[in-house]
Protein backbone atom coordinates (compact mmCIF):
# COMPACT_ATOMS: atom_id res chain seq x y z
CA UNK A 1 0.00 0.00 0.00
CA UNK A 2 2.81 2.41 0.90
CA UNK A 3 4.53 1.79 -2.43
CA UNK A 4 1.31 2.57 -4.27
CA UNK A 5 0.91 5.82 -2.36
CA UNK A 6 4.51 6.77 -3.08
CA UNK A 7 3.91 6.24 -6.81
CA UNK A 8 0.76 8.34 -6.65
CA UNK A 9 2.57 11.11 -4.77
CA UNK A 10 5.40 11.03 -7.30
CA UNK A 11 2.86 11.25 -10.12
CA UNK A 12 1.21 14.30 -8.55
CA UNK A 13 4.58 16.02 -8.17
CA UNK A 14 5.49 15.26 -11.79
CA UNK A 15 2.20 16.65 -13.10
CA UNK A 16 2.62 19.78 -10.99
CA UNK A 17 6.19 20.35 -12.23
CA UNK A 18 5.17 19.92 -15.88
CA UNK A 19 2.15 22.23 -15.53
CA UNK A 20 4.10 24.97 -13.76
CA UNK A 21 6.91 24.66 -16.28
CA UNK A 22 4.57 24.97 -19.25
CA UNK A 23 2.65 27.93 -17.91
CA UNK A 24 5.76 29.66 -16.66
CA UNK A 25 7.54 29.62 -20.01
CA UNK A 26 4.83 31.26 -22.15
CA UNK A 27 5.41 33.40 -24.02
CA UNK A 28 8.99 32.55 -24.96
CA UNK A 29 11.62 35.11 -25.84
CA UNK A 30 11.68 35.67 -29.59
CA UNK A 31 14.60 34.27 -31.58
CA UNK A 32 15.83 35.47 -34.97
CA UNK A 33 13.67 35.73 -38.08
CA UNK A 34 14.13 34.53 -41.65
CA UNK A 35 13.46 36.97 -44.48
CA UNK A 36 13.19 36.89 -48.29
CA UNK A 37 13.30 39.72 -50.82
CA UNK A 38 11.47 39.98 -54.19
CA UNK A 39 14.28 41.05 -56.53
CA UNK A 40 13.47 41.75 -60.18
CA UNK A 41 12.02 44.89 -61.76
CA UNK A 42 14.32 47.83 -61.01
CA UNK A 43 16.17 45.71 -58.42
CA UNK A 44 18.76 43.03 -59.19
CA UNK A 45 17.92 39.37 -58.53
CA UNK A 46 17.96 38.59 -54.81
CA UNK A 47 17.80 34.84 -54.04
CA UNK A 48 19.05 35.22 -50.46
CA UNK A 49 17.32 33.71 -47.45
CA UNK A 50 18.47 36.11 -44.74
CA UNK A 51 18.53 35.84 -40.96
CA UNK A 52 17.21 38.99 -39.31
CA UNK A 53 17.63 40.30 -35.77
CA UNK A 54 14.12 41.02 -34.40
CA UNK A 55 15.34 43.80 -32.13
CA UNK A 56 16.14 46.19 -35.00
CA UNK A 57 15.61 44.42 -38.35
CA UNK A 58 19.33 44.19 -39.15
CA UNK A 59 20.64 41.26 -41.16
CA UNK A 60 22.75 38.87 -39.09
CA UNK A 61 26.24 38.79 -40.58
CA UNK A 62 27.28 35.55 -42.27
CA UNK A 63 23.91 33.85 -41.76
CA UNK A 64 22.41 34.19 -45.26
CA UNK A 65 22.07 31.32 -47.74
CA UNK A 66 21.13 31.40 -51.43
CA UNK A 67 17.85 29.77 -52.42
CA UNK A 68 18.07 27.35 -55.33
CA UNK A 69 15.66 25.21 -57.34
CA UNK A 70 16.99 22.54 -59.69
CA UNK A 71 16.93 23.65 -63.33
CA UNK A 72 15.71 27.19 -62.48
CA UNK A 73 17.18 30.62 -61.77
CA UNK A 74 15.74 32.15 -58.61
CA UNK A 75 15.11 35.90 -58.91
CA UNK A 76 13.66 36.34 -55.42
CA UNK A 77 10.62 35.43 -53.35
CA UNK A 78 7.30 37.05 -52.47
CA UNK A 79 6.26 34.96 -49.51
CA UNK A 80 7.54 32.82 -46.66
CA UNK A 81 5.50 30.66 -44.27
CA UNK A 82 6.10 27.94 -41.71
CA UNK A 83 3.67 25.07 -41.17
CA UNK A 84 2.66 25.31 -37.50
CA UNK A 85 1.99 21.57 -37.33
CA UNK A 86 5.37 20.21 -38.43
CA UNK A 87 7.70 23.20 -38.74
CA UNK A 88 8.26 22.83 -42.51
CA UNK A 89 9.23 26.04 -44.32
CA UNK A 90 7.57 27.09 -47.59
CA UNK A 91 8.34 29.92 -50.01
CA UNK A 92 6.80 31.62 -53.05
CA UNK A 93 9.66 31.87 -55.53
CA UNK A 94 10.02 34.22 -58.48
CA UNK A 95 11.82 32.37 -61.25
CA UNK A 96 13.45 33.64 -64.42
CA UNK A 97 11.19 33.27 -67.47
CA UNK A 98 7.97 32.68 -65.52
CA UNK A 99 4.99 34.97 -64.96
CA UNK A 100 3.64 33.55 -61.71
CA UNK A 101 5.22 32.60 -58.40
CA UNK A 102 5.98 28.97 -57.61
CA UNK A 103 5.30 27.24 -54.31
CA UNK A 104 8.27 25.31 -52.90
CA UNK A 105 9.35 23.68 -49.68
CA UNK A 106 12.60 25.20 -48.45
CA UNK A 107 15.55 23.82 -46.50
CA UNK A 108 16.44 26.81 -44.33
CA UNK A 109 19.97 25.55 -43.63
CA UNK A 110 21.02 25.08 -47.28
CA UNK A 111 18.47 27.18 -49.20
CA UNK A 112 17.68 24.20 -51.45
CA UNK A 113 14.04 24.24 -52.59
CA UNK A 114 11.83 21.26 -53.37
CA UNK A 115 9.32 22.10 -56.10
CA UNK A 116 5.60 21.83 -55.31
CA UNK A 117 3.92 23.62 -58.21
CA UNK A 118 3.01 26.73 -60.18
CA UNK A 119 0.40 28.78 -58.31
CA UNK A 120 -0.90 30.47 -61.46
CA UNK A 121 -1.06 33.84 -59.65
CA UNK A 122 1.12 36.72 -58.50
CA UNK A 123 0.80 36.11 -54.77
CA UNK A 124 2.23 38.76 -52.46
CA UNK A 125 2.22 36.86 -49.15
CA UNK A 126 1.15 33.65 -47.45
CA UNK A 127 0.58 32.21 -43.97
CA UNK A 128 -0.33 28.88 -42.41
CA UNK A 129 -3.30 28.55 -40.08
CA UNK A 130 -3.11 26.25 -37.05
CA UNK A 131 -4.97 23.45 -38.86
CA UNK A 132 -2.34 23.29 -41.60
CA UNK A 133 -4.28 25.28 -44.22
CA UNK A 134 -2.00 27.50 -46.29
CA UNK A 135 -3.53 30.89 -47.13
CA UNK A 136 -2.15 33.37 -49.66
CA UNK A 137 -3.13 36.86 -50.81
CA UNK A 138 -2.65 38.21 -54.33
CA UNK A 139 -0.91 41.48 -55.09
CA UNK A 140 -2.32 44.38 -57.09
CA UNK A 141 -0.55 43.16 -60.23
CA UNK A 142 -2.54 39.94 -60.31
CA UNK A 143 -5.58 39.30 -62.52
CA UNK A 144 -7.64 38.95 -59.34
CA UNK A 145 -5.92 41.45 -57.01
CA UNK A 146 -6.24 41.71 -53.23
CA UNK A 147 -7.90 38.30 -52.92
CA UNK A 148 -7.50 35.55 -50.35
CA UNK A 149 -6.83 31.99 -51.58
CA UNK A 150 -5.82 28.66 -50.13
CA UNK A 151 -2.86 26.86 -51.70
CA UNK A 152 -2.46 23.10 -51.91
CA UNK A 153 0.79 21.99 -50.31
CA UNK A 154 0.68 18.95 -52.63
CA UNK A 155 0.80 20.76 -55.98
CA UNK A 156 0.33 24.52 -55.38
CA UNK A 157 -3.25 24.61 -56.73
CA UNK A 158 -5.01 27.85 -55.64
CA UNK A 159 -8.62 28.01 -54.46
CA UNK A 160 -10.36 31.38 -54.09
CA UNK A 161 -11.68 32.06 -50.59
CA UNK A 162 -12.81 35.71 -50.70
CA UNK A 163 -12.03 38.95 -52.52
CA UNK A 164 -10.76 41.53 -50.02
CA UNK A 165 -10.34 44.87 -51.78
CA UNK A 166 -9.51 47.12 -48.82
CA UNK A 167 -6.49 49.42 -49.04
CA UNK A 168 -4.41 50.10 -52.14
CA UNK A 169 -0.88 48.94 -53.11
CA UNK A 170 0.89 46.46 -50.86
CA UNK A 171 -0.47 43.20 -49.46
CA UNK A 172 0.75 41.00 -46.65
CA UNK A 173 -0.68 38.31 -44.40
CA UNK A 174 -0.01 36.59 -41.05
CA UNK A 175 -1.80 34.15 -38.75
CA UNK A 176 -2.23 34.66 -35.01
CA UNK A 177 -2.53 31.28 -33.23
CA UNK A 178 -3.63 32.97 -30.01
CA UNK A 179 -6.94 34.23 -31.44
CA UNK A 180 -7.18 32.00 -34.54
CA UNK A 181 -7.42 34.94 -36.94
CA UNK A 182 -5.60 35.94 -40.11
CA UNK A 183 -4.25 39.49 -40.12
CA UNK A 184 -4.16 41.31 -43.46
CA UNK A 185 -2.35 44.58 -44.17
CA UNK A 186 -2.88 46.56 -47.36
CA UNK A 187 -2.35 50.02 -48.73
CA UNK A 188 -0.17 53.07 -48.87
CA UNK A 189 -0.94 56.62 -47.83
CA UNK A 190 -3.28 57.70 -45.03
CA UNK A 191 -3.70 55.23 -42.16
CA UNK A 192 -7.25 53.87 -41.65
CA UNK A 193 -8.46 55.32 -44.94
CA UNK A 194 -10.37 53.03 -47.39
CA UNK A 195 -7.88 53.94 -50.12
CA UNK A 196 -4.92 54.17 -47.77
CA UNK A 197 -3.36 51.90 -45.14
CA UNK A 198 -5.65 49.23 -43.74
CA UNK A 199 -5.00 46.62 -41.04
CA UNK A 200 -7.74 44.01 -40.55
CA UNK A 201 -8.52 40.53 -39.28
CA UNK A 202 -10.14 37.73 -41.25
CA UNK A 203 -11.89 34.88 -39.46
CA UNK A 204 -10.97 31.75 -41.48
CA UNK A 205 -14.19 30.00 -40.39
CA UNK A 206 -16.78 32.74 -40.94
CA UNK A 207 -14.78 35.02 -43.30
CA UNK A 208 -15.90 37.98 -41.18
CA UNK A 209 -13.48 40.89 -41.76
CA UNK A 210 -12.88 43.33 -38.89
CA UNK A 211 -10.89 46.54 -39.13
CA UNK A 212 -8.05 47.09 -36.65
CA UNK A 213 -7.34 50.85 -36.28
CA UNK A 214 -3.70 51.74 -36.89
CA UNK A 215 -1.89 54.09 -34.50
CA UNK A 216 1.67 55.08 -33.65
CA UNK A 217 4.35 55.20 -36.37
CA UNK A 218 3.05 55.68 -39.92
CA UNK A 219 4.77 53.09 -42.12
CA UNK A 220 4.97 53.53 -45.89
CA UNK A 221 3.67 50.28 -47.43
CA UNK A 222 3.71 47.08 -45.43
CA UNK A 223 5.09 44.12 -47.40
CA UNK A 224 5.86 41.45 -44.78
CA UNK A 225 4.22 40.34 -41.54
CA UNK A 226 4.66 37.53 -39.00
CA UNK A 227 3.32 36.84 -35.51
CA UNK A 228 5.67 36.05 -32.62
CA UNK A 229 4.82 35.90 -28.92
CA UNK A 230 1.90 38.31 -28.74
CA UNK A 231 2.75 40.81 -31.49
CA UNK A 232 3.69 41.09 -35.16
CA UNK A 233 7.01 41.87 -36.78
CA UNK A 234 6.70 43.67 -40.12
CA UNK A 235 8.71 45.27 -42.89
CA UNK A 236 7.71 48.09 -45.22
CA UNK A 237 8.81 49.22 -48.68
CA UNK A 238 10.74 52.20 -47.29
CA UNK A 239 10.64 55.93 -46.86
CA UNK A 240 10.16 57.91 -50.12
CA UNK A 241 12.91 60.31 -49.06
CA UNK A 242 15.58 57.69 -48.28
CA UNK A 243 14.27 54.52 -50.03
CA UNK A 244 15.32 52.66 -46.89
CA UNK A 245 13.07 49.72 -45.93
CA UNK A 246 12.06 49.81 -42.27
CA UNK A 247 11.23 47.26 -39.57
CA UNK A 248 8.38 47.44 -37.06
CA UNK A 249 6.53 45.73 -34.29
CA UNK A 250 2.73 45.92 -34.48
CA UNK A 251 0.38 45.00 -31.66
CA UNK A 252 -2.87 43.14 -32.22
CA UNK A 253 -4.48 46.50 -31.37
CA UNK A 254 -2.79 48.14 -34.39
CA UNK A 255 -0.13 50.10 -32.47
CA UNK A 256 2.95 50.42 -34.73
CA UNK A 257 6.44 50.83 -33.24
CA UNK A 258 9.47 51.60 -35.41
CA UNK A 259 12.43 49.33 -34.55
CA UNK A 260 15.05 50.07 -37.21
CA UNK A 261 16.10 50.10 -40.88
CA UNK A 262 16.57 47.01 -43.03
CA UNK A 263 19.17 46.46 -45.77
CA UNK A 264 16.59 44.80 -48.05
CA UNK A 265 12.89 44.84 -48.86
CA UNK A 266 11.46 41.96 -46.87
CA UNK A 267 8.62 40.14 -48.67
CA UNK A 268 8.32 37.36 -46.11
CA UNK A 269 9.18 36.90 -42.44
CA UNK A 270 9.05 33.81 -40.20
CA UNK A 271 10.76 32.75 -36.96
CA UNK A 272 13.95 30.76 -37.54
CA UNK A 273 12.74 27.77 -35.53
CA UNK A 274 9.40 25.97 -35.35
CA UNK A 275 7.16 26.97 -32.46
CA UNK A 276 8.10 24.95 -29.36
CA UNK A 277 5.80 23.95 -26.54
CA UNK A 278 6.88 27.11 -24.68
CA UNK A 279 5.53 29.22 -27.55
CA UNK A 280 2.07 27.64 -27.51
CA UNK A 281 -0.84 29.98 -26.91
CA UNK A 282 -1.98 30.28 -23.30
CA UNK A 283 -5.36 28.62 -24.07
CA UNK A 284 -3.50 25.64 -25.51
CA UNK A 285 -1.24 25.48 -22.45
CA UNK A 286 -4.24 25.59 -20.12
CA UNK A 287 -5.93 22.79 -22.05
CA UNK A 288 -2.75 20.70 -21.87
CA UNK A 289 -2.38 21.42 -18.16
CA UNK A 290 -5.98 20.39 -17.49
CA UNK A 291 -5.44 17.16 -19.39
CA UNK A 292 -2.35 16.36 -17.31
CA UNK A 293 -4.20 17.08 -14.07
CA UNK A 294 -7.15 14.94 -15.11
CA UNK A 295 -4.79 12.12 -16.02
CA UNK A 296 -3.20 12.45 -12.60
CA UNK A 297 -6.60 12.36 -10.95
CA UNK A 298 -7.55 9.23 -12.85
CA UNK A 299 -4.29 7.60 -11.81
CA UNK A 300 -4.88 8.51 -8.19
CA UNK A 301 -8.40 7.09 -8.23
CA UNK A 302 -7.16 3.87 -9.81
CA UNK A 303 -4.37 3.51 -7.28
CA UNK A 304 -6.77 3.90 -4.35
CA UNK A 305 -9.22 1.22 -5.57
Amino acid sequence: MRSKRRCVDAGIVLVAVVVVGLLGTAPAEAGNLLSVSPGGGVRPPDPLLRTVDPTDGSTVSGASVSMSLAGQTVIGATGLARDLQNGDLYALLKLQGTSFVRLVKLDELTGVATDIGDTGHRFAAMAFAADGTLYAVTGDGDGLPESLFTLSTADGTPTLVVELGAGSDGETLAFNPDDGLLYHASGIGTPNHPNGEIFETIDPDTLIITNVPLSGFDYEELVSLTYVDGAFFAGDLGSPSTDMPRFFQIGTDGLVTYLGDMDHVSKGLVPTKPASVSALSRPALCALALGLLLSGGIGIAAART
